[in-house]
C-alpha cells in the first residue's frame, strides 16, 4: 500500500530537524588527510609536468593569522556576550559565527594536512635554497594554519549556550 495515501489529509509531513553538534576528532582527522592527500597529488602533478613545485607566499601565512586574530577576539566577545544573561543574541549571528568557526576549524586542517605533505617532501634537500625557502615558508604556515584552527575551535565553543539553571 502506499504510505501517504494512508495519511490523514490534514497531517504534514514530518519536518526534517537540524542537529548541530561540535566538531569531532574524526572530522579533523579527516580534512587533515584529505589536506593531505590533496597536497601529495599538486606536488605530484608539478613533478610529473617537469614544473617546479611554488614556494608558498607569505601572503598565505599573513592571512591565516590576521583572520586568527580577528575571530579569537570576536570569539573572547562573543562567549561573554552569550554568557551575560542580561543581554540577547541574535540567533542568525550565533548561527553565523557556528559556521565560520566550523569552516575555519576544517579549513585550517586541510591547510595543516596538505603543508605537511609539502615541507615533508622537501626537508632532505635543505642544503638547496629554493627547497629550504619551501619548508621555511610552508613551516610557518603549517604552525599559522594550526593557529587558524584553534581560533575557529574558539569561535565554536564560544557558541554554546550555557545550561540554564531554571526551566524559564
Amino acid at each position: 500500500m502506499n504510505r501517504l495515501a494512508d495519511q490523514e489529509p490534514d497531517s504534514q509531513p514530518p519536518q526534517p530537524t537540524l542537529n548541530l553538534a561540535p566538531t569531532s576528532g574524526r572530522q579533523l582527522v579527516v580534512a587533515a588527510l584529505a589536506g593531505a592527500v590533496v597536497g601529495y597529488f599538486i606536488i605530484g602533478t608539478f613533478e610529473l609536468t617537469g614544473n617546479s613545485v611554488p614556494i608558498t607566499p607569505w601572503s598565505l601565512p599573513m592571512t591565516l593569522v590576521a583572520l586568527a586574530v580577528a575571530a579569537a577576539i570576536y570569539a573572547v566577545r562573543l562567549s561573554r556576550r552569550v554568557r551575560d544573561k542580561h543581554r540577547d543574541i541574535d540567533p542568525g549571528e550565533g548561527v553565523r559565527a557556528l559556521v565560520l568557526g566550523k569552516t575555519m576549524l576544517l579549513s585550517g586542517a586541510i591547510l595543516l594536512g596538505g603543508h605537511l605533505v609539502y615541507v615533508g617532501s622537501f626537508l632532505g634537500q635543505l642544503d638547496i635554497p629554493s627547497p629550504r625557502q619551501r619548508v621555511i615558508h610552508g613551516g610557518v604556515t603549517v604552525v599559522l594554519a594550526l593557529a587558524f584552527s584553534v581560533a575557529g575551535w574558539l569561535l565554536e565553543r564560544a557558541c554554546r549556550v550555557p545550561d540554564a539553571d531554571d526551566d524559564t
